[in-house]
């Protein structure tokens, strides 16, 4: 059964004072870190490495094939066509020559933006430590080695504020700890629950979930069967004193009932019904509300539902500017990237156009480029239904420098009033701010 709103309110509340009180930690499966392949698509980074080195030896797939970095490593081993060291040094080299390259997905950067004590990464990159760089957020990062194991881990939670990120397969940087096939990941199980205390994972940072009990799971694949014996490692201390939570993305199959029963019983896992996309943004949304209470619209649903169209490749830096000014909003708020696995993205345009109170087209002279704007061929029928006394708002934003002219430019709901462009002219703030207050009336005033 669907969880009821006001209960699903309450839980997003729940998690995002827990975030705020800094005792929430953050585990990020292989389905967690996203990118855009060549086709524009959101693929996990490690699915993309299977590809990479699928295509570099020629293998051939079959239809119920998929490329998992584990099932391609262990594949290309079978075969003899290459060797533990040879794959490890091309992961390595893979993660080295994309580290730049790729467009993550937002939810990684949003969830970055927040206050979690313990980041567990389990892919080898160096994607999050990236991103709180760019934030200038300080952190302690560590990887566990599973070739040359040591225990040893120095930090200390009491006295040093910083996030902790660890790395649990090994990391790119090093490439003998990469846990590639299933037969290191035989191994490495082996070693981390073994009798060895220099094998297995550091007690100091295993013992610090009796403090930090919250532990949010994104992008896990239950049916794995080492995630079983992983569990059962890390909480060997704290079995009873943690409360962990998982998400999937709406692209992922959901656990088997027999598979959540499992974890249920042993680790009290809940299984909320929301996907990984949409706890990422109403956790994000209730965790600014703690800071930001006056903005708050305390237990009530969004008022509107926001479609923004924009170049999402080209324009990324002012929707992302616009968009911090507009989440305070008592709206709910949609772009193209939710239209991926949803077909025919026109058909989804039109379907949303249906769904929405508003729409924000964010002008520049890539908007108009329809090979990575999909609604441009709408544009004229987007401006025909613009009529915000019947309750659809069509507010054009004058993003970037281009020419006004066409169905949209010739809204009188375009905004900045003054008709200057958002970005590049230093008023950035108070233009994104003008438009925000402008939408928070209207939709204040919908009936």
């Amino acid at each position: 059964m669907p969880t009821p709103a006001a209960s699903l309110t309450d839980f997003y509340q729940n998690i995002a004072r827990k975030v705020k009180e800094g005792s929430c930690v953050l585990f990020l499966g292989p389905s967690a870190l996203t990118a855009k392949d060549k086709d524009g698509k959101w693929q996990p980074i490690t699915d993309l490495c299977a590809r990479h080195l699928a295509d570099k030896y020629d293998l051939d797939f079959g239809a119920a094939e998929e490329f998992k970095l584990p099932y391609v490593a262990s594949l290309l081993r079978i075969q003899n066509r290459s060797t533990d060291n040879v794959l490890q040094e091309e992961v390595a080299k893979f993660y080295t020559d994309m580290a730049d390259k790729f467009e993550l997905h937002p939810a990684v950067e949003q969830l970055t933006d927040l206050k979690f004590r313990i980041v567990i990464n389990t892919t080898p990159d160096n994607f999050v430590t990236k991103l709180y760089d760019q934030i200038a957020q300080a952190y302690h990062t560590d990887y566990y080695n599973w070739y040359k194991p040591n225990a040893g881990f120095n930090f200390d939670f009491d006295k040093d504020s910083r996030v902790v990120i660890y790395n649990l397969l090994g990391a790119y940087q090093k490439p003998e700890s990469l846990v590639l096939t299933y037969k290191q990941q035989l191994s490495y199980i082996k070693k981390i629950v073994g009798e060895q205390q220099n094998e297995r994972i550091p007690d100091a940072l295993t013992n610090a979930f009796k403090d930090f009990r919250h532990h949010l799971f994104l992008g896990f694949d239950f049916e794995d069967w080492a995630l079983r014996l992983l569990l059962d490692t890390l909480y060997k201390n704290v079995r009873d004193n943690v409360q962990p939570y998982s998400f999937t993305t709406k692209d992922e199959l959901p656990a088997e009932a027999d598979t959540k029963v499992f974890f249920q019983g042993e680790f009290g896992m809940q299984f909320p019904q929301d996907s990984l996309e949409s706890f990422v943004t109403n956790l994000v949304s209730e965790y600014q509300k703690l800071d930001n209470p006056a903005a708050a619209v305390s237990g009530q649903a969004p008022r509107a539902k926001v479609l923004v169209l924009h170049n999402e490749v080209a324009d990324k830096d002012g929707y992302d500017l616009l968009i911090k000014h507009l989440r305070n909003l008592p709206a709910q708020f949609v772009s193209l990237a939710d239209a991926v696995g949803q077909g025919d993205v026109q058909a989804w345009i039109r379907k949303m156009m249906d769904e929405c109170q508003v729409v924000l087209p964010l002008l520049s002279a890539d908007f108009y480029d329809d090979a990575n704007n999909p609604s441009v061929p709408l544009l004229a029928e987007i401006a025909q239904k613009n009529n915000p006394r019947k309750g659809f708002l069509v507010m054009p934003i004058l993003l970037k420098t281009v020419g006004l002219d066409g169905p949209l430019a010739q809204l009188p709901t375009l905004r900045p009033t003054d008709k200057h462009p958002i970005v590049g002219g230093g008023k950035e703030s108070q233009y994104a701010t003008e438009v925000a207050e402008g939408l928070k009336k209207y939709i204040e005033n919908l009936k």
